[in-house]
C-alpha cells in the first residue's frame, strides 16, 4: 500500500498537465461530392474493474432516415499523445459494436492513454480522441448484497459484500458511504467513509422500517464514488 501511494502522489503532479489535452474530432467524406456528416462518436471511459480493464462505450446522433447501411467502427488506443506512437486494438465484440475493453491496464503509467474511435459511415469517416489516465476514471460498480438484520438494543445490523467486478478488494482496497432513512422520513441520513464491510445503525426507532443503500470508492481517492446500491429494507419490524 506505501508503494501504491507514492506512485500515486507522482502520478497526481504529472496529471495537472497531461491532460490539457482536450477531445478532439475530425470528420471527412470518403468522395468528393458527398456530404460531411457532422457524427463524431460522443465517448465516454470507466476504469470499474481497475486494472483489469478500461471499458469504452460511444454513440452517435440519430441516423437518418434514408441511411440503408450500418456505421461500423475502428477502436484503437495508444500511450502517450504523440501521433506516431504504436496503436493496439480496442476489443470490440463486432465492428458495429459501440463498446470496448483495453485490457491489462498499465498502472500509474507516466503518459496518458488515447481512444481514437473511428466511425465509418455509409459517406464519410469520422473520429474522435480521448485522452485519459487509468487512476482518473475509475468508478467501481455498486456495492452488492446489502443485507439488514435487526439487532437488540434498538440497533440495525447493515451488510454488504464489494462488487463482483471489482477484482483485487484485498489488493485494491474500497471504502464506502452508508445512506439509511426510515420510512416516511424526508431525507436521509449519511456515514462513512469506512473500509469495513458492515455497519451497526444506532437509535433505531421500534416497529419502524428503514432504507438503506452503500456506495463504493477506490480507498486512495482515485475516480469517483459509485453510483448507490439497490435500496435494502428491513423486511420486520424492530423490537424494543
Amino acid at each position: 500500500m506505501a508503494l501504491r501511494l507514492v506512485l500515486a502522489f507522482a502520478v497526481s503532479l504529472w496529471v495537472g498537465c497531461s491532460l490539457c489535452h482536450k477531445r478532439e474530432a475530425h470528420t471527412l467524406p470518403l468522395s468528393p461530392g458527398h456530404p460531411v456528416a457532422s457524427s463524431q462518436p460522443r465517448v465516454r471511459c470507466q476504469a470499474s474493474r481497475y486494472p483489469v480493464a478500461v471499458d469504452c462505450s460511444w454513440t452517435l446522433p440519430p441516423t437518418p432516415p434514408n441511411s440503408t447501411r450500418p456505421t461500423s467502427f475502428i477502436a484503437t488506443y495508444r500511450l502517450g499523445v504523440a501521433a506516431h506512437g504504436e496503436s493496439w486494438p480496442c476489443l470490440q465484440p463486432t465492428p458495429e459494436a459501440t463498446s470496448c475493453v483495453i485490457p491489462d491496464v498499465q498502472m500509474f503509467s507516466m503518459v496518458p492513454y488515447v481512444l481514437n474511435i473511428t466511425a465509418v459511415h455509409p459517406s464519410s469517416v469520422s473520429s474522435s480522441f480521448m485522452p485519459f489516465v487509468p487512476e482518473h476514471i475509475i468508478k467501481p460498480d455498486p456495492p452488492e448484497g446489502v443485507h439488514l438484520s435487526p439487532l437488540p438494543g434498538q440497533r440495525l445490523w447493515v451488510q454488504w459484500e464489494p462488487p463482483r467486478t471489482w477484482p483485487f478488494p484485498e489488493i485494491f482496497s474500497l471504502k464506502y458511504r452508508i445512506r439509511y432513512k426510515r420510512h416516511g422520513a424526508a431525507r436521509f441520513r449519511q456515514v462513512g467513509p469506512i473500509e469495513a464491510t458492515s455497519f451497526t445503525v444506532k437509535a433505531v426507532r421500534p416497529q419502524a422500517k428503514y432504507c438503506i443503500q452503500v456506495a463504493a470508492q477506490d480507498l486512495t481517492d482515485y475516480g469517483e464514488w459509485s453510483a448507490w446500491s439497490l435500496p435494502a429494507a428491513a423486511s420486520m419490524t424492530l423490537g424494543k
